[in-house]
């Protein structure tokens, strides 16, 4: 039986809320971690807890405990903010995107440029599937507590009716053509209940459930090369300047010597040694 404790959190919007274990197991089980793993760490967690205590330092804690006891869980349970580590430029977060995409049974293309009936677009990236062609707005946030709200569901509405009237004059009828809204934060309710209303498809961190980013990003088995937390920033961001943006595709560069330039022969050891963990279903 979960306990209550009487603690006032403080989420990263600045809101306040009461401590819940039943939201840290329900977070520490979508990360993909055992029972025994979550209840073990929601033990180490509660000895921390204190009134006033912050979402930032929350994570803090839970990552140092699984950093040290069980790596595999704490590489999971860090990637929303290593995927916020993307920035400060959209690209990365459309890059990883693609490449998750490709890894459950997508075709993509990334920034590419189209005629709309009206004026020219550019699509961040493109997925096709069967006979379903998805034109996806990725909105990046890199500031935990900041949500995409009704506005960007409305602008990628309006961008697609444009370039869907283009598409039906150009090629088959035949085919189908579908918005997506993709997020790695949260949407406001506003932006859900018109993406709903005008059959946008929206996908956040948690949402919709069972098929949100972070479920899909868990299907591919791809960690975003910011999850190497051993490397200086400065190197993370030569690498996403160069579009290596996953630990699958900086182990290719790494066979293909093609980042030399950037990583010592140290480095290239720690990331072959943390490989299994980081990207044990792409080595």
């Amino acid at each position: 039986m979960l306990s209550k404790a009487p603690y006032t959190i403080i989420k990263a919007s600045g809101n306040q809320e009461d401590y819940s274990e039943e939201k840290v197991v329900s977070s520490l089980a979508r990360s993909g971690m055992s029972v025994d793993v979550a209840s073990q760490t929601l033990s180490y967690l509660n000895q921390h807890i204190r009134p006033g205590i912050s979402t930032h330092e929350i994570f803090g804690h839970v990552s140092e405990y699984l950093k040290e006891n069980s790596p595999q869980d704490y590489f999971n349970y860090s990637m929303k903010r290593a995927i916020m580590k993307l920035g400060p430029s959209g690209h990365p977060f459309e890059q990883f995107v693609s490449e998750v995409l490709e890894k459950i049974g997508y075709e993509t293309q990334v920034s590419v440029t189209l005629g709309g009936e009206c004026v020219t677009h550019e699509i961040d990236v493109i997925a096709v599937k069967d006979n379903e062609t998805s034109f996806i707005e990725c909105k990046y946030h890199n500031s935990p507590g900041t949500k995409s709200d009704v506005q960007v569901a409305l602008y990628t509405y309006a961008r697609f009716i444009d370039i869907e009237k283009a598409m039906k004059s150009l090629f088959s009828s035949q085919k189908t053509y579908t918005p997506w809204l993709m997020t790695n934060t949260k949407l406001t309710f506003d932006a859900i209940n018109y993406a709903k209303c005008m059959n946008i498809r929206v996908t956040g961190w948690s949402y919709p459930k069972k098929d949100s980013l972070q479920d899909m990003v868990t299907r591919s088995g791809l960690h975003p090369v910011t999850v190497i937390d051993f490397l200086p920033n400065e190197k993370i961001q030569a690498l996403l300047n160069r579009d290596i943006v996953s630990c699958a595709r900086l182990l290719l560069a790494i066979e293909n010597q093609s980042v030399n330039d950037i990583l010592t022969t140290s480095e290239i050891n720690q990331i072959h040694e943390k490989s299994q963990l980081i990207c044990s279903k792409n080595g």
